[in-house]
């Protein structure tokens, strides 16, 4: 399976809590940008699961429209998520070839060193809007395809 993780739009800095924090205008560029992106890449995600924090699931939401996926919103995806708990979570899902998870730092940058067997999972760092392409050789551990910056997309 393909694992693409990709970190939430630029948000807005106030709302009434963490998780309602919505898209600002430039992560709503953003958000559409990585859409089209996808939509022209021939690796395309099947599914779309994503954090239940606002700011996530508006940056998911123009792929799924764009690509006619499923989004499926995911507590266990939320800010803060431990990487073994992802990769328990994710095994429901092997049966798709690609899958995109929309979460946050340092969460996603964490799962993706744990894949890789980093011993520091700081060392990775998932901008806004970019995107690590992953593919997985066993439930845990992956093979680094790509890592891809909203402003190259």
């Amino acid at each position: 399976m393909k694992l693409l993780l990709l970190r939430h739009a630029d948000a807005e800095t106030m709302a009434a809590s963490d998780t309602a924090r919505p898209l600002s205008e430039k992560g709503h560029h953003q958000a559409q940008q990585v859409a089209q992106f996808l939509n022209e890449h021939p690796s395309r995600p099947k599914i779309i699961l994503t954090s239940t924090a606002r700011r996530a699931a508006e940056t998911a939401q123009p792929i799924a429209e764009l690509l006619g996926i499923e989004c499926i919103p995911c507590g266990w995806a939320r800010p803060g998520m431990p990487p073994d708990e992802a990769l328990q979570e994710l095994q429901p899902y092997n049966q798709f070839k690609e899958v995109l998870l929309v979460g946050h730092q340092p969460d996603l940058g964490m799962l993706a060193a744990r894949l890789l067997g980093l011993p520091q999972p700081a060392r990775i760092h998932v901008r806004k809007a970019s995107l690590i392409q992953l593919t997985l050789t066993s439930p845990s551990s992956a093979l680094l395809e790509a890592l891809i910056p909203c402003n190259l997309m």
